[in-house]
């Protein structure tokens, strides 16, 4: 689920009505910065069997200057950024504390404003993403996608209501995960209702082949002013019910798993 389809970003574009990202950590020119955050970024414990820990790291970065040499000479390069995210989970039961699993998400992709997106939409991304957890042999898991994912966002009973399907289309599979299809299906469907100043929350729904569900329910609220634009600190309550909570275990069900623990970007 990304940060940037925060209330906070969607109301920035409206005010702003700039050529940008739509990215809500503004300058105050309304001009998007090279860097800015991507996914949400936390940390988060929580008990099954073991106790385990869950973080994230996500970034995001505009790999050319809207004013720049390039950008004047090839426009359609104005839109293009890179973003790198990691998901780790963490097993803190085991003698040596070892890392269980992580992702490694690099991406590729085109991100649209209101002023060009289409379809209705307030915002649009269309590229490219990797994903592998870095290991070898049978641990092995790996995807390559091409993803396409509007973003429409509506103001109703006082909550900012923003919708964003992600549909992907498979490149390529790891030998040892051919079959991730028929786990995790073909889209993302991400649901995120709240405000800023309050509680927000985020919700991914996943829908693979014989009825295989995939549920991930996030409540955030904040305890602290924002440092910056898109970041401060959050109270975070993460909960998950399906397939794949990490690549490794993508054909592998969890009944039900929560984590509670602190977040800087939500």
């Amino acid at each position: 689920m990304l940060a940037f389809l925060s209330p906070l970003n969607l109301e920035a574009s409206d005010a702003a009505q700039s050529h940008s990202s739509g990215n809500a950590y503004l300058t105050e020119s309304n001009e998007e910065p090279a860097l800015t955050i991507n996914e949400p970024m936390f940390f988060a414990l929580g008990r099954d069997d073991d106790t385990t820990a869950e973080f994230q790291l996500s970034l995001k970065y505009r790999v050319f200057a809207e004013d720049g040499f390039v950008v004047r000479r090839a426009s359609w390069l104005e839109d293009l950024h890179f973003a790198y995210t990691q998901t780790s989970l963490w097993n803190l039961s085991e003698e040596s504390a070892p890392f269980e699993d992580s992702t490694y998400r690099p991406s590729l992709f085109w991100e649209f404003d209101s002023q060009s997106s289409p379809f209705g939409a307030r915002l649009l991304r269309v590229g490219y993403e990797h994903a592998s957890n870095g290991q070898d042999e049978d641990r092995s898991r790996s995807i390559d996608t091409l993803f396409l994912m509007p973003v429409w966002s509506r103001t109703l009973l006082g909550q900012q209501w923003t919708l964003a399907p992600k549909l992907v289309g498979y490149l390529a599979k790891g030998s040892e995960n051919d079959d991730i299809a028929d786990y995790r299906g073909y889209s993302d469907l991400m649901l995120r209702v709240g405000t800023e100043e309050s509680l927000l929350i985020s919700s991914l729904f996943r829908l693979g082949d014989n009825g295989r569900t995939t549920i991930q329910l996030d409540l955030s609220y904040p305890i602290r002013k924002r440092i910056f634009e898109r970041t401060g600190g959050y109270l975070f309550l993460r909960t998950f019910k399906g397939y794949g909570e990490t690549l490794e275990t993508f054909n592998r069900k969890q009944d039900f798993q929560i984590r509670f623990g602190f977040a800087i970007v939500r």
